[in-house]
């Protein structure tokens, strides 16, 4: 950094110079010191040459900066001073605050991490938060491991809830733009040797030309202005004159109802961002010695490349089963969204017996079994008839049905193993697969097996059922489980889904009489306590959702409307202030489409009236892929509402770790808790 703005750039680094972002720390640090600058900072580098002797006396001499180790702290008085004396209280807490943020942004974009994990990954990864993240990909065993995308909802979620936490970030939003926002592919080439980290000294005018670059980035928000004039007849839009290489503008118009006509005008701006100066080949070399150095040192300490721990409470295998958690709640959330609304009536069966596991993929085995249950074990008539749509109104009956799936997944994938492997191993095969294990083939006794593990109540029939399917039957089903282009089964499909598996179905298990439980008089009480209860959150909450899709869709007027469909999860969310809110999931659905929501439902007591809103939340084909939002809780920061998905189940994780704490082995670079 220059010595001529040491004062500056002191000040500056203090209050933000974080070694939080997608390239090597230093650079990190570089960018983020840069970014906090005034805009006046090239005129206060390059003050007048003509001062007297007196004034330059009182400045910092450059002999003074012979390290940047000596600390520069800002006294009452507000002028720069620095000394050897003063070094650890300052550089401490800006170091302290780069370590929290690094460690911060890891368990969010994670999800299943804890904190000592993620300090272990960025202790091997060397404080670099990209290489840290691919770490954990690769011993989690993902599909394709690659750094953060920093245009993804979820990689800017998690750099805003790291820089907004702990000590926060003088500018949090600035911070996320400086990583989010695309620069045009000259300007970053340009900028290449500046910000390479075995590069020359920087000079006044290469902060000057990085702080340009960042202004560049700040002035997206102003690319598209408007201003109505007095008269009320006339509207001015201000669009930014952008260049090929910098973005382009779309203007369209349609004609609405009533009449009227509805222009749009769509600014977006092209380039790449900072991450894109590190290459592929990059990265690839740099998990590439970070591995090596792991296997060295864990045969160093320990005799062997791979550390399997005997105890019960090893972090890897926990994380591990979370992930898979993870990745098995986003299947469920898919089925949701794909079942037409006249079929809801399937979701008891979903919750009760809708495992994953079975001869096809995760989300049509869902399905599958569901429907078999149903076959096999309708509800009683009287039950039936009262209920239209079976909200889920908490957590816990999403993570049961869950917990059993992922345990018939590992019993299934053990049982199919000839040396019968470890829990580990059977998972690691699962992540692998995406829990995807159609391409394999399994006998009868490994279904009842994995059926077993799953506490289904009728295992060794539905083992057998499983087997009788011939390959030609399951082609069908896969064509029949094929979604349209609205994303959803229809449902003739279903009913001749339906209509097929029962023929199968009934030839090898006899169907369970639907009669209800007999109940004494005091747990009915209780029952009808509980169902009244039920019915009246199902009501507040209905209409509060159906609220806020009337407010989206005035916000969003060349959207679908959409109308609640069916409630996924709903948890209290932490009380803030006086005021009791909820975080809900929740299908919507329109005449073209079914949509996945979030939505935070905010009581409408005490005043003022703090507004609910809800936002949309998209599904892809995995729930943990690195293209996906890795945790599928629920929201418990507006900040985070793009991030992990949007799903973020506090409870749901809690309740998780407690009921794992049984399943652990030890990861290669867990190795550091031992050094």
């Amino acid at each position: 950094m220059p010595v001529e703005a040491a004062d500056q750039l002191a000040v500056s680094m203090r209050e933000g110079g974080l070694c939080l972002g997608l390239l090597d720390p230093v650079t990190n640090i570089i960018l983020n010191t840069v970014a906090l600058l005034p805009r006046d900072f090239g005129d206060m580098a390059k003050p007048d040459r003509r001062r007297s002797k007196r004034l330059a006396a009182g400045r910092v001499q450059p002999s003074d900066y012979s390290s940047w180790n000596t600390s520069w702290v800002l006294p009452s008085s507000g002028r720069v001073t620095c000394g050897p004396s003063t070094r650890r209280a300052t550089w401490y807490s800006i170091a302290g605050a780069s370590r929290q943020a690094l460690i911060r942004f890891m368990v969010a974009y994670f999800g299943c991490l804890s904190e000592e994990q993620a300090t272990r990954y960025l202790h091997w990864a060397r404080a670099d938060l990209a290489l840290a993240v691919q770490l954990v990909e690769h011993d989690l065993h993902a599909a394709a491991v690659s750094p953060p995308d920093p245009a993804s909802q979820r990689t800017q979620a998690a750099f805003k809830y790291a820089a907004s936490c702990g000590r926060r970030h003088p500018a949090p939003d600035d911070l996320v733009r400086l990583q989010a926002s695309p620069l045009p592919k000259q300007c970053l080439c340009d900028s290449a040797p500046l910000l390479d980290k075995g590069g020359r000294k920087l000079t006044v005018d290469d902060v000057i030309t990085i702080m340009d670059l960042l202004r560049y980035q700040d002035g997206a928000p102003l690319d598209l202005q408007f201003s109505l004039r007095p008269s009320g007849r006339e509207l001015l839009v201000y669009c930014r004159d952008l260049k090929a290489d910098e973005g382009r503008l779309d203007i369209s118009n349609t004609t609405g109802s009533h009449g009227f006509k509805m222009f749009t005008i769509k600014v977006e701006r092209h380039g790449h961002h900072f991450a894109a100066l590190r290459s592929p080949h990059e990265h690839r070399s740099m998990i590439s010695s970070c591995l090596h150095k792991v296997v060295k040192t864990a045969k160093a300490h320990f005799g062997s490349a791979v550390m399997i721990c005997s105890g019960d409470a090893c972090e890897y295998t926990r994380s591990l089963r979370m992930r898979l958690h993870d990745m098995i709640h986003g299947f469920y959330l898919k089925v949701f969204a794909m079942l037409p609304s006249m079929w809801l009536h399937l979701i008891p069966h979903i919750l009760f017996a809708g495992h994953c596991y079975g001869p096809m993929d995760p989300v049509s085995n869902i399905i599958i079994n569901s429907i078999c249950h149903h076959i096999l074990c309708p509800l009683p008539s009287s039950a039936d008839c009262k209920v239209d749509v079976y909200d889920i109104l908490d957590t816990l009956s999403m993570l049961r049905v869950e917990v059993r799936s992922l345990e018939g997944l590992i019993a299934l994938v053990r049982a199919s193993s000839e040396s019968q492997c470890s829990t580990q191993r059977a998972m690691e095969h699962l992540s692998c697969k995406r829990c995807d294990l159609s391409q394999e083939t399994h006998t009868s006794l490994q279904f009842t097996d994995a059926a077993a593990a799953a506490r289904h109540p009728q295992h060794a029939e539905l083992g057998s059922f499983f087997a009788s399917l011939a390959p030609d039957r399951l082609i069908d089903l896969r064509l029949l489980l094929a979604t349209s282009a609205d994303g959803r089964i229809s449902s003739e499909s279903l009913g001749e889904i339906i209509s097929t598996l029962k023929h199968s179905a009934l030839l090898l298990v006899a169907p369970v009489s639907p009669n209800a439980a007999e109940l004494c008089n005091e747990a009915k009480e209780t029952l009808l306590q509980k169902r009244s209860c039920y019915n009246e959150m199902k009501l507040f909450i209905r209409a509060e959702l159906a609220q806020v899709l009337k407010k989206y869709a005035f916000d969003h007027p060349l959207e679908p409307k959409y109308e609640p469909s069916f409630i996924c999860g709903l948890v209290a969310a932490p009380r803030s202030l006086d005021r009791l809110s909820y975080h809900v999931n929740f299908v919507a659905a329109s005449e073209s489409d079914n949509q996945l929501f979030f939505a935070e439902i905010n009581e409408p007591f005490p005043d003022p009236p703090k507004p609910s809103f809800c936002c949309p939340l998209p599904l892809t084909s995995t729930a943990c892929s690195s293209h996906f939002n890795s945790t599928p809780f629920f929201i418990y920061e507006i900040e985070m509402i793009q991030q992990l998905n949007g799903y973020v189940y506090t409870h749901f994780r809690h309740a998780c770790e407690s009921a794992m704490r049984d399943q652990c082995l030890f990861g290669i670079t867990s190795l550091w808790s031992k050094n």
